[in-house]
């Protein structure tokens, strides 16, 4: 008899471990959320805008003072009621984030000393195509937990890709997007895939150059654009960058050319609302038809 209630209190016993490891097991399984950063910082102005399409305000501590800026990001108003952080380790470390984002360019000694004492920094790339877009969702859903969300994200981005891209072949008119003082972006960039995907051949392509440089009233007078995105004026004075813009060749360039207007947020940062760009483009290109203009051989 004793040997056979020794035998009970270790059946019993063995039974109560059991039940402790199928607790945490199932346990773990079903509370994925405790796994998800809940305390996101984000220092990046690109960041902010990718992070607010995958995840929940709640989740959110900060994002980059540049929300708040409408030449910057288009944000705007989702953004009421969260801390505008300045991208300084000082005030990061304040806001105890459990997950930070940032790019890889701007605020790296920030970065670095994050890095140092051992926070999570996810660093997600400019995109300089539409396919980087997808790319950074996805990494940003890996960080914060919400593949299901951006693959959903993601669907409907391609498909509408998919939907605006002109298929026509022909000659392209040649698209300028035209900053204040000058400065154009190259093949490489975001401007130039969009434009591609539009039916339009972008200015980096024509002249033949990546990343981005100035190009000189002389040189747009050469081209004969069809198209032209003239951004954001910054016709405040003393705005000296604009005076290209009030030269007399430059009106009269502007007279005889088909003009769009892209919000600077849409260009600054790839995301969803990329989509928006492209559309504008895509109904400018659909009104020149394949006739109209002075198209290059």
């Amino acid at each position: 008899m004793p040997v056979v209630g020794n035998r009970q209190r270790i059946s019993r016993r063995t039974l109560a471990r059991c039940c402790a490891w199928l607790f945490l097991l199932f346990g773990a399984a079903t509370a994925p959320a405790a796994d998800k950063p809940q305390r996101i910082v984000s220092i990046n102005v690109c960041t902010d805008q990718l992070l607010l399409t995958l995840v929940e305000r709640e989740r959110i501590v900060s994002l980059s003072h540049l929300t708040a800026d409408p030449y910057s990001s288009w944000v705007g108003s989702e953004a009421d009621g969260l801390y505008a952080n300045r991208g300084t380790a000082e005030e990061v470390i304040a806001l105890d984030p459990d997950l930070v984002l940032a790019a890889p360019f701007g605020f790296r000694p920030t970065v670095a000393i994050l890095k140092r004492l051992g926070y999570s920094v996810v660093e997600l790339p400019m995109a300089t195509n539409l396919d980087d877009i997808a790319a950074n969702l996805r990494a940003l859903a890996d960080a914060v937990g919400e593949q299901a969300r951006a693959n959903t994200v993601i669907a409907k981005f391609d498909a509408e890709i998919e939907h605006q891209a002109y298929r026509d072949a022909g000659p392209r008119p040649l698209f300028v997007s035209y900053e204040a003082d000058g400065w154009m972006t190259g093949s490489d960039s975001l401007v130039a895939d969009v434009a591609r995907t539009a039916g339009f051949e972008p200015l980096g392509e024509r002249l033949g150059f990546s990343g981005g440089r100035r190009v000189s009233l002389e040189e747009l007078l050469l081209l004969e654009p069809q198209l032209m995105d003239l951004g954001h004026p910054w016709d405040e004075p003393p705005a000296l960058v604009s005076e290209t813009m009030r030269h007399p060749a430059m009106r009269a360039l502007i007279e005889r050319t088909t003009l769009i207007e892209v919000p600077d947020p849409l260009w600054i940062c790839g995301s969803v609302r990329t989509l928006e760009a492209l559309a504008i483009l895509r109904r400018a290109r659909d009104d020149l038809g394949t006739a109209q203009g002075h198209l290059s051989d």
